[in-house]
C-alpha cells in the first residue's frame, strides 16, 4: 500500500511534470545574464528558481525575479497547486497542470462535474456520408490564425463560446444534409459514443442536449470499513462523490473514505477519460 510520504511525492512529480504537456499560449521575452531569450514553456520550480524552454527546444534555469509578471502568475499558480497537494493525502482527481488551459479545464471540469460537454465543430462536410448523421472533417486549419504583437501567430484559440474545439471526422446526428465540401461550423453534444465508418472509429455528437454521462457505472464499492453498495458514481466535486443507489436515490460520499482500490478506479476513469478527449483536439 502507498503510504502518505510516497504518495505526495508521486503527486508533485506528476504535477511538475506534466507542466511540459501545457505549452504557454505566447512566446515571452525575458532577458538574464545579458542575453534575450523566448520562452515557451515553464518546465520546473525549484525554490526560488525556474527551468524554461526556449523557442529553439532548449532549457535554461533562470531565478523566478527575472520573469515576466505572466510567467511569475503561472508560477504562483504551479506553487499554490504543489502546496495544496502538501496538505492533501488523499485522492488526486485531477489531470492538469498549473498552468492548464481554458480548454483543458472545461476538458476536465465536464468529466469530474458529470455537464454534457459541448464540442466546437469547424470545417467541411465529408465526400462520404452516412444515414445516420452528417459527417464532417473538422479542422484546426479552420480556425482564425491571430498574431501578436511581434507579428508571430498565435497558438489557434480551441475553445468558442463554452465548446471546445474537435479535429478530425466526426458524425453529427441531427444535422441534416449538406453539399460535400462545404464549409460548416456547428456547436454540438458529446454524445461519448463512438461509431464506426469505413473501418475508422469516430466520435458521434448530436445537436439536441443531452443528460449527463455517469463518471463511473453501477458497480458495488467497497470503503475503509470494508462495507460495500452497489451505486453509480455520477461527479466528484470538492473530492465528495454523487453517487446514485440501485433504488435510484442520490446521495454524497466522501471519496477518501472508499477503499483504495476504489480511489484508484475513479483516478483511472478520471484520467483515460481526459486522455481520449484531449487527443481529439
Amino acid at each position: 500500500m502507498m503510504n502518505q510520504k510516497t504518495f505526495l511525492h508521486l503527486l508533485i512529480i506528476i504535477i511538475i511534470c506534466m507542466i511540459d504537456s501545457s505549452p504557454a499560449q505566447r512566446p515571452e521575452r525575458i532577458s538574464y545574464g545579458g542575453k534575450s531569450y523566448q520562452v515557451t514553456q515553464i518546465i520546473e520550480i525549484n525554490g526560488q528558481n525556474a527551468t524554461l524552454r526556449t523557442t529553439d527546444n532548449k532549457s535554461i534555469t533562470v531565478p523566478i525575479r527575472f520573469l515576466t509578471t505572466r510567467l511569475k502568475g503561472q508560477v504562483e499558480k504551479l506553487q499554490k497547486q504543489m502546496k495544496t497537494a502538501a496538505g492533501k493525502a488523499q485522492t488526486k482527481l485531477s489531470v492538469i497542470s498549473a498552468n492548464a488551459s481554458e480548454t483543458e479545464i472545461a476538458i476536465q471540469k465536464s468529466i469530474i462535474e458529470g455537464t454534457p460537454l459541448k464540442r466546437w465543430v469547424n470545417g467541411t462536410v465529408s465526400n462520404e456520408q452516412s444515414d445516420d448523421g452528417l459527417l464532417v472533417v473538422s479542422s484546426i486549419s479552420s480556425i482564425e490564425v491571430k498574431l501578436d504583437r511581434n507579428g508571430v501567430p498565435l497558438p489557434p484559440k480551441k475553445i468558442k463560446g463554452g465548446a471546445i474545439f474537435i479535429n478530425g471526422l466526426v458524425m453529427i446526428e441531427g444535422a441534416g444534409k449538406k453539399a460535400e465540401n462545404t464549409h460548416v461550423e456547428y456547436t454540438a453534444w458529446d454524445t461519448g459514443e463512438k461509431v464506426e465508418f469505413n473501418n475508422e472509429t469516430i466520435p458521434k455528437l448530436t445537436l439536441k442536449k443531452i443528460e449527463p454521462r455517469a463518471l463511473v457505472a453501477e458497480r458495488t464499492w467497497t470503503n475503509n470499513s470494508g462495507n460495500t453498495l452497489i451505486a453509480s458514481l455520477s461527479s466528484v466535486i470538492k473530492e465528495v462523490g454523487q453517487f446514485e443507489g440501485a433504488d435510484g436515490k442520490s446521495f454524497k460520499y466522501p471519496i477518501e473514505k472508499l477503499s483504495e482500490e476504489d480511489q484508484k478506479l475513479i483516478n483511472d476513469t478520471i484520467e483515460k477519460r481526459y486522455k481520449e478527449l484531449k487527443s481529439t483536439l
